[in-house]
């Protein structure tokens, strides 16, 4: 690693060089050879470290971990939680214009999502704020209508605008 350290500042030393040579050289003939002679040096000057040890340059001398921080990164986690949190928005608007159609002064529901064993997502639970709670037996029966068995959590909201939560319970499906 360090020749190739030693190769680069050489590269970059008569890169320089060759740049102020070119500016001050005269505008003839003479400059297209001299421009030439100093890449020669510097493709050499450029070689010489190399050449110390018989031109052998082999992977093992590059050694990128300990001089480049990679971070690792998970596609699929990342994917995985934009689903979920796209997934999730789509079911709390879906449940609360469902509730607000049904005339059930509904704030917001938060819905829960898991994968199952399949890989299929589910609804782990509802969480549904209302703003009268006697609407509760309602709001159950319609969300237990399109997903049987889930757990529904109904809050009432209070009025400096935090949620406080009124009852939490897994019920059957409503008959």
């Amino acid at each position: 690693m360090d020749k190739i350290k030693q190769a680069l500042l050489i590269a970059c030393f008569m890169g320089i060089i060759s740049t102020m040579i070119n500016i001050i050289a005269p505008g003839s003939s003479l400059k297209k050879h001299l421009i030439s002679v100093l890449g020669i040096i510097a493709l050499l000057a450029v070689l010489d470290p190399f050449a110390e040890d018989g031109f052998r340059l082999t992977l093992d001398d590059i050694s990128l971990e300990n001089d480049i921080a990679s971070d690792t990164y998970s596609a699929e986690e990342e994917v995985n939680d934009i689903f979920f949190s796209e997934a999730a928005e789509r079911y709390n608007e879906y449940f609360t214009d469902l509730m607000n159609k049904n005339d059930i002064r509904t704030k917001k529901t938060v819905t829960s999502l898991e994968f199952n064993a399949e890989g299929e997502l589910f609804i782990k639970s509802i969480r549904v704020i209302l703003y009268d709670t006697s609407q509760g037996d309602d709001a159950r029966k319609l969300i237990w209508q399109e997903v049987p068995e889930t757990e529904i959590i109904i809050e009432q909201v209070e009025d400096d605008g935090t949620d406080e939560e009124i009852s939490e319970q897994t019920e059957k499906q409503p008959e």
